[in-house]
């Protein structure tokens, strides 16, 4: 049972809400409020007044996901040992830490988990686009041309589609189910690209305080190579210069050297920074060790 940690009472929802919504894991106050109404465990604070953000990382899995943890890096392995106790209590059978810079990563180690993932990241500055935009100017210059291929803001009834897509797109890792996706089409821009009314495509991406992020490009498989993804993600990108965004981040997996290739063709840089996710050994129920 875990005793370090423990559900976070009304007034401390309030603060852990600033850090929450500035990461993007939550909308807002209401919804964390929400959440820890729902699910008590969910949300946890210690007597030092660290904190910790936890939900199913998907539902086709089994990870207990940290979305959040704001402490020093000293207490972290304390705290993470802590946080596979709640995540064996309710059921799951490992602990994902949050996405962090590599060299970051040692606490995360030393608590027990070993990296499972890793990602690198790219940036593009969008001021000079923005500022040909303004002029007049061809903002993307060079848009990819697709015959037949149409854009456009994406519904509700799109989402089995798009879910389709994911699936055949990524590993089960790194797949969207139906409420993350609903979530992302509340907080962010999620489009899809049509052909003969097929779609063959989408992204997501979102756009807070001047800073934008290119969150997920996807295309069929069976279309690929014919410059569908890179028209949508100058798409995105278009989207974001409109939303007054002054430079856009991505990440992709390390060894997706294709994806990685589109992107420098668009003018990305990879910043040097490569995130990693850590993960727990299976947790047994009766013990809560690894297996």
């Amino acid at each position: 049972m875990s005793g370090l940690t423990r559900p976070a009472t009304l007034r401390e929802l309030a603060w852990i809400a600033g850090p929450a919504v500035r990461a993007q894991l939550v909308e807002d106050r209401a919804e964390l409020v929400a959440i820890s109404g729902s699910e008590p465990w969910r949300v946890r604070v210690t007597e030092k007044g660290e904190a910790a953000l936890l939900a199913r990382w998907r539902e086709h899995l089994d990870y207990c996901a940290v979305l959040g943890l704001w402490c020093s890096p000293r207490r972290v392995p304390l705290i993470v040992t802590d946080l596979l106790e709640v995540a064996r209590a309710q059921g799951f059978g490992r602990l994902l830490g949050p996405l962090v810079p590599e060299p970051a990563c040692g606490p995360y180690l030393d608590a027990g988990l070993r990296v499972v993932e890793r990602v690198v990241v790219m940036r593009l500055d969008l001021r000079a686009r923005a500022r040909a935009d303004g002029d007049g100017v061809d903002a993307i210059g060079g848009t990819t041309r697709v015959p037949g291929l149409a854009v456009r803001e994406a519904g509700l009834a799109d989402l089995g589609a798009i879910l389709g897509i994911d699936q055949d797109c990524f590993e089960p890792f790194w797949r969207y189910h139906r409420t993350g996706l609903e979530r992302f089409a509340r907080i962010g821009r999620l489009a899809v690209g049509t052909i003969d009314g097929r779609i063959v495509g989408y992204t997501l991406a979102t756009s807070r305080s001047g800073d934008g992020s290119l969150g997920r490009l996807a295309v069929a498989p069976d279309l690929r190579r014919r410059g569908i993804g890179r028209a949508l993600a100058e798409e995105a990108v278009d989207w974001l210069v409109g939303q007054g965004v002054r430079s856009a981040l991505l990440s992709t997996h390390e060894a997706n050297t294709a994806s990685r290739s589109l992107y420098r063709g668009m003018g990305f840089a990879e910043t040097g920074d490569v995130l990693v996710a850590c993960a727990s050994s299976g947790l047994t129920r009766e013990t809560g060790e690894g297996r």
